[in-house]
């Protein structure tokens, strides 16, 4: 039987009105304190298990901060996930030249930077987060393979930090406001999909003559050009993508891997509007967790999609096609979100399709060349290139 108390990690439960239960953690890791917030849900674990999503803090925070700020507590109660808020230490750093000492993470964000003086006793926040996350698979039901983490700033950092050095631990990591430092960029060894968003008015990234990101057509991408490749390089990435692109949001999603690679995705967000912040659907209108969440349950999926390609496949007949292209998936019944791409990644079309009929497209409607549909039956995501001479 798992005990919620062990030596090294105190919990004291306070019991919350909406019957969520909020344990306040104090653990010893390599000789320091550290703290942390972890709400259980109200109802009962899920088959296979509670999955858990941690949410760090950028600079000056701390976990009781995005325990009620962050919008996760409330959708881990919804959607009945474990989530978790652990706390940084603080240290020295540099930050526009001047020396601070505030809350951070130890990342790139610290260590890149050090304050004059005798070297910093930095304390390895990659080992503390897997521990926590090994102590709590050890007191409560969960599902290990759905161990996910977000994070705001310097937080965010740390999430591309814990994509290079725990992705066995950790199944999925998306935050907003920061990218992979150049002092943590490094090969991983277990790759992880990762999700990463800005807003165009982020002073973080605006560097003068801008006064904000730009956001027309696509030339973010060379704005951004040396840090999101430095990001693409670590994830095995080619720098092709499909974009989505709405009135307030141009999403890039980089998936091809490069030759001998064996990669995981990443994901490019730029929000119109945005400033430093992590959105939770008040400070701005779109909820990160919610985002976030959806990703998070779909990267589990996708990494089984070869799974699910061996059972339940495409098919598109003709194809190639000078007129009528029809696609079926004749192994699955249920109903599914499917979306037509062309290749400069702009999506086409998309809809519902009710158990399992088959879809036609025209080339009269089209055009001519090569398109990308994609099924998302929930449990994996398959795909079918289908071309119109």
């Amino acid at each position: 039987m798992k005990r919620i108390i062990t030596i090294g990690f105190l919990l004291m439960t306070l019991i919350q009105l909406n019957s969520q239960r909020r344990f306040d953690v104090q653990m010893v890791v390599d000789g320091r304190m550290r703290e942390s917030i972890i709400v259980l849900p109200s109802t009962p674990p899920p088959s296979g298990g509670y999955p858990v999503v941690f949410m760090l803090h950028g600079t000056s925070g701390d976990g009781e901060k995005f325990y009620n700020i962050s919008g996760w507590k409330e959708l881990g109660e919804e959607e009945n996930f474990i989530t978790v808020f652990p706390s940084s230490l603080s240290w020295c750093f540099v930050e526009d030249g001047i020396e601070k000492h505030n809350t951070r993470w130890v990342n790139g964000n610290v260590t890149d930077y050090p304050c004059a003086g005798p070297p910093q006793d930095y304390v390895d926040d990659v080992k503390f987060l897997k521990v926590l996350a090994k102590r709590i698979s050890d007191t409560f039901s969960v599902n290990e393979s759905m161990i996910f983490c977000s994070g705001f700033s310097n937080g965010c950092s740390m999430i591309h930090k814990l994509a290079i050095d725990a992705g066995d631990v950790f199944a999925a990591v998306a935050g907003t406001s920061a990218n992979l430092t150049v002092g943590d960029s490094a090969r991983p060894i277990h790759r992880i999909p990762i999700w990463l968003m800005v807003g165009s008015l982020d002073d973080r990234f605006i560097v003068p003559p801008f006064t904000e990101l730009p956001f027309g057509g696509d030339s973010i991408l060379g704005y951004l050009k040396s840090s999101l490749n430095r990001a693409l390089v670590c994830q095995g990435l080619d720098t092709a993508f499909i974009k989505i692109e709405k009135d307030s949001a141009h999403t890039y999603q980089f998936t091809k891997s490069l030759a001998g690679e064996i990669s995981k995705p990443y994901i490019f967000t730029l929000l119109k509007g945005m400033t430093h912040e992590y959105p939770n659907g008040a400070n701005y209108p779109v909820s990160a967790p919610l985002i976030f969440w959806e990703f998070f349950k779909r990267s589990v999926a996708v990494a089984t999609e070869h799974q699910h390609q061996g059972s339940i496949g495409i098919y598109a007949y003709p194809n190639p096609s000078n007129n009528l292209v029809t696609i079926s998936i004749p192994e699955y019944h249920g109903n599914y979100h499917w979306s037509l791409y062309d290749t400069q990644g702009n999506l086409k079309l998309n809809g519902n399709q009710a158990n399992g009929e088959a879809l036609q497209f025209k080339k009269s409607e089209l055009g001519t060349g090569l398109f990308l549909f994609r099924a998302d039956l929930g449990t994996g995501v398959l795909s079918q290139k289908i071309i119109f001479n």
